[in-house]
């Protein structure tokens, strides 16, 4: 099966119609639904995380923490993030790419970084409607599920990719819980990455079959 990614023509064919619908934060949606809000992770994404998400998003993600089994609690570790900072990642993960693949076609380095880090027209984390997101424990400590959050194809020996068939019995089952709730609740899943979920935008209105995303990137300004 081929899976669809961020540089397939048909999510940047597909229109905008923004409802214009506000932000709000998710820190106290649900008692089941943390923020990863740690010094370390900040570090490691280097800039100041903004946990909000469209209103319909963090209604949805409250819902389906609560439909979690006992013991178990959603860890969001990115929403909202600037279309400026999504274009400096592209680049820079483009970059890469070339100087690792020399002779690569422009074409090719650009499919190949769509699938871990969005062109800025398309990506969901600028809309609002884009949430990365994990489960921990009722103390907040991150469980299992496979590759750590954020790694790429070569660096998880594929584990990152929602469909991974050699993971552990514990990875695999802490998976078919997040995406249980998660589906549930109305988010699609980007196939490259299994922390990647989105509600509104123009990947989901792919999936979904919908004329038109419903949400367009937010001015943070």
């Amino acid at each position: 099966m081929t899976l669809l990614g961020l540089s397939d023509p048909r999510v940047a064919q597909i229109p905008v119609v923004d409802t214009g619908e506000p932000l709000v934060a998710l820190d106290g949606l649900s008692t089941r639904l943390r923020m990863d809000h740690s010094t370390e992770h900040r570090a490691n994404l280097g800039y100041d995380l903004d946990f909000r998400a469209r209103e319909t998003v963090g209604v949805k993600l409250a819902k389906a923490s609560i439909q979690l089994p006992d013991g178990f609690t959603l860890l969001v570790k990115e929403s909202l993030r600037p279309s400026t900072l999504q274009d400096k990642w592209f680049r820079e993960y483009r970059h890469k790419i070339l100087a690792h693949h020399p002779g690569i076609a422009e074409d090719d380095a650009n499919v190949l970084a769509s699938r871990y880090v969005a062109p800025p027209s398309v990506a969901g984390h600028p809309t609002g409607g884009a949430i990365d997101v994990t489960l921990c424990d009722g103390e907040g400590r991150e469980l299992n599920l496979g590759c750590p959050y954020d790694a790429d194809e070569a660096s998880s020996n594929g584990a990152c990719r929602s469909a991974c068939d050699t993971l552990e019995p514990q990875a695999a089952a802490h998976r078919r819980i997040l995406f249980t709730v998660l589906g549930e609740a109305g988010f699609v899943n980007y196939p490259f990455e299994w922390w990647h979920w989105s509600y509104g935008d123009r990947y989901w209105a792919v999936v979904t079959r919908r004329e038109h995303a419903i949400y367009g990137a937010v001015d943070m300004r």
